[in-house]
């Protein structure tokens, strides 16, 4: 059904964040998570969302749209950007999330690898090099298993 789609915009509640991280990687590079505001709560009712977007008229709703259309990051990024902040460097390939992370990042294309593991290297403060090494190196053996 979406093979032909150059993005694909998974949206739901900001509570079911999580989800959404994990039905926009079906997709590939081209999946997209689209998160309400902040200020819908915690749970981010996407309906409620929605609504507001809708009273302010046609063209309201349509810069609401695209202004979240422009900033939903990919799953990946997302996930960096979630990552724990008091992870020291030395504990990254000890940490299963951040294994899974790098593996999964090690398999795609040269472009999206790169940006993703320079956003990991600012939020952890490990050289882009040695993730791109380490990305690499786990891809391979996740491909080697039987």
């Amino acid at each position: 059904m979406f093979h032909r789609a150059s993005r694909v915009y998974v949206a739901l509640d900001r509570d079911a964040t999580d989800r959404a991280i994990a039905l926009a990687r079906t997709f590939g590079t081209r999946g997209r998570v689209l998160i309400p505001p902040e200020d819908l709560g915690p749970k981010g009712d996407l309906n409620d969302w929605l609504r507001v977007g809708a009273k302010g008229g046609p063209a309201v709703f349509r810069s609401i749209l695209e202004e979240a259309l422009a900033t939903s990051p990919t799953p990946w990024a997302l996930q960096i950007q979630r990552s724990p902040t008091d992870l020291a460097p030395w504990d990254l390939e000890d940490h299963a999330s951040v294994r899974d992370l790098l593996c999964e990042i090690g398999h795609q294309g040269p472009l999206s690898r790169d940006a993703h593991l320079r956003l990991l290297a600012e939020r952890c403060g490990v050289e882009l090099a040695t993730l791109q090494e380490a990305a690499r190196e786990l891809a391979q053996s996740a491909d080697a298993e039987p």
